[in-house]
């Protein structure tokens, strides 16, 4: 197999420096690396191309391509004959789209690029080593971040016999800190604790340089004057920036009962519907907006808000609550995605692993504030929709004034270097259990049976601050995003890459396969009937024609190819027309 012309092709800077670099790994030994790229960078090229590159170098010959979610592995296996074009493979790919209950038709089918979810492998590990064996396997690990060293996820991969492993993610650092799992790590510059290596970085900086690829950012950040009635009973007021100078009880009793003050969330609504619709008008069926919501219960409360002041948008609430199944959830997600929805109001089901271009208004009324998440929340609306114009590539992102937006201000301003991963007394458990102990007090849910709290007396809406990427002066803040200019209105020539005319040989083994099947299921069902009608409701007709093709051709077992599905389809379409007589 012809190795990859990386000198030639027109990729990003990015993707061919990653690609070079993998390269360049494994001629020297190295059988794991990670790859850090911004949201909207094209992750799925670095991918695949990691699999054409250990191919063409004769270690591998299937690759084996993990995602987080159902969305993001779908997006994943429709994209693989666009990413092959882009690269100028001539390697030959039947994919295959996993499905745990049919693992067997992997190698009945002779699949060579199989795209599933972490769940699904963790779920039946077994198997999929089974699948492994026998085979030498390229690991592709998107949003590899969800990999803890510890955690149950990377011991389902551990089982794996790969050969060799590429990780993925636009933000390599978990909420509790644990090490990544394949990842390497080295000692940090200052400080304790350890800094994370990658292969390659690109920060977000470099791709708002490149251009087209990460829309403009505008953070609308309201502030509010509370009138706080104190245990004590004494009442005072303050504005939601100078929160920080509350004791940590009485913030987190603000933050909780803000989320649910009509006076302080319907502004934030009213600027987040009013600026949709806007943009829904300027370019109908290009713009969608996306609401974090702290709880199921704050999800349906925003839910009736939006019906009962902004009629016009329709909206849809997902999260992983008992009350919603999660195939409905799903259904939700797929409308949502398929543009039947204006505005999807989510707890925890869109905060990362799910890209919609179209999304280009945000609404952050949950809990979140780490820089992290937030950064993730954020790239569910940068990514660049290349059916508006310049000028309208804008994700505007509105949020409650706090003291814990400094960090992200911070990373938007500088892009901070990702912090190292602290050498901790205890163990990884008893860090967890600290984790949703914060999180459980942060949501209201601690009982505070024997403790008075605060309580809001009024709110008020007392004005905004923006923070812009143009570097203008807006509100006595100069900030910018990641320290670069707005990008020029017409993008330059060549930024991005044109797709070649011709198109590599990739077979959809999922297509194929149901085609068979259902051809096989029409011919069976047809001369199954015309044997009733022949014959008489006697006996199971099915059965009949079912043990006489098994006789005839030896063929038992279950079917596991598209060959043998159209051949029993062809041999029933024969006995349909032999008894039609």
């Amino acid at each position: 197999m012809s190795a990859l012309d990386l000198e030639n092709l027109r990729l990003r800077p990015g993707q061919a420096e990653s690609l070079r670099r993998w390269c360049e790994a494994l001629r020297a030994g190295s059988r794991s690396e990670l790859v850090v790229v911004p949201v909207g960078y094209g992750k799925t090229v670095i991918g695949i191309g990691s699999f054409a590159i250990a191919a063409a170098e004769g270690l591998v010959d299937t690759c084996l391509y993990l995602t987080p979610t159902d969305v993001l592995r779908s997006q994943v296996y429709e994209g693989v004959e666009r990413v092959l074009g882009l690269l100028g493979s001539e390697i030959e790919v039947r994919k295959y789209l996993a499905e745990n209950a049919s693992l067997h038709r992997v190698a009945a089918n002779r699949a060579n690029v199989v795209v599933a979810t972490y769940q699904q492998v963790a779920a039946a590990p077994v198997r999929y080593a089974r699948m492994c064996a026998g085979r030498r396997v390229h690991l592709v690990a998107d949003e590899a971040h969800h990999l803890a060293e510890r955690g149950l996820w990377a011991a389902a991969l551990g089982q794996l016999p790969v050969v060799s492993s590429l990780l993925l993610s636009a933000t390599p650092v978990r909420l509790d800190r644990e090490p990544i799992a394949g990842a390497r790590y080295v000692p940090a510059d200052a400080g304790e604790g350890l800094a994370i290596a990658p292969l390659v970085h690109v920060t977000m900086r470099q791709a708002w340089r490149e251009g087209r690829i990460l829309k403009r950012l505008a953070i609308q950040m309201k502030d509010y004057a509370v009138e706080l009635r104190g245990t004590d009973g004494e009442v005072y007021t303050f504005t939601a920036s100078e929160m920080a100078e509350l004791p940590d009880f009485d913030q987190r009793c603000v933050r909780q009962q803000l989320r649910w003050n009509d006076d302080y969330v319907q502004p934030l609504v009213r600027e987040f519907a009013t600026t949709l619709e806007w943009k829904r008008r300027l370019s109908p069926g290009q713009h969608q907006g996306l609401v974090f919501a702290a709880t199921t219960a704050h999800a349906e409360h925003l839910a009736r808000v939006f019906a009962r002041h902004h009629p016009s948008l329709r909206c849809t609430v997902v999260h992983s609550g008992s009350d919603l199944p999660e195939a409905e959830a799903d259904r939700r997600m797929r409308d949502f995605l398929a543009g039947r929805y204006d505005v999807l109001i989510q707890v925890r089901k869109a905060s990362e692993g799910f890209d919609a271009p179209t999304v280009s208004v945000l609404l952050k009324l949950d809990a979140v504030f780490s820089r992290e998440p937030v950064i993730q929340q954020l790239g569910r609306g940068l990514r660049y929709n290349r059916n508006l114009p310049e000028a309208q590539n804008v994700l505007h992102v509105f949020v409650g004034r706090d003291p814990r937006l400094a960090p992200i201000i911070d990373h938007l301003e500088r892009e901070a270097s990702v912090p190292a991963v602290p050498q901790r007394p205890g163990t990884p458990e008893s860090w967890r259990a600290r984790l949703v102990e914060d999180a459980r007090k942060e949501l209201g849910t601690e009982s505070d049976e024997e403790r008075s709290v605060p309580e809001i007396v009024d709110v008020e809406e007392v004005g905004d601050a923006v923070l812009d990427e143009t570097g203008r002066l807006v509100e006595g803040q100069q900030l910018t995003m990641f320290g670069v200019p707005s990008p020029p209105p017409s993008p330059k020539s060549g930024t991005t890459p044109a797709e070649p005319a011709s198109q590599p040989a990739v077979i959809d083994l999922r297509a194929e396969l149901q085609d068979a099947i259902d051809y096989c299921r029409l011919w069976t069902s047809r001369a199954a009937r015309e044997r009733e009608r022949r014959f008489g409701k006697g006996e199971n007709h099915f059965a009949v024609l079912n043990a006489a093709y098994a006789r005839e051709t030896g063929q038992r077992g279950t079917l596991s190819t598209a060959t043998e599905y159209r051949r029993k389809g062809d041999w029933m379409k024969r006995k349909y027309l032999e008894l039609l007589g």
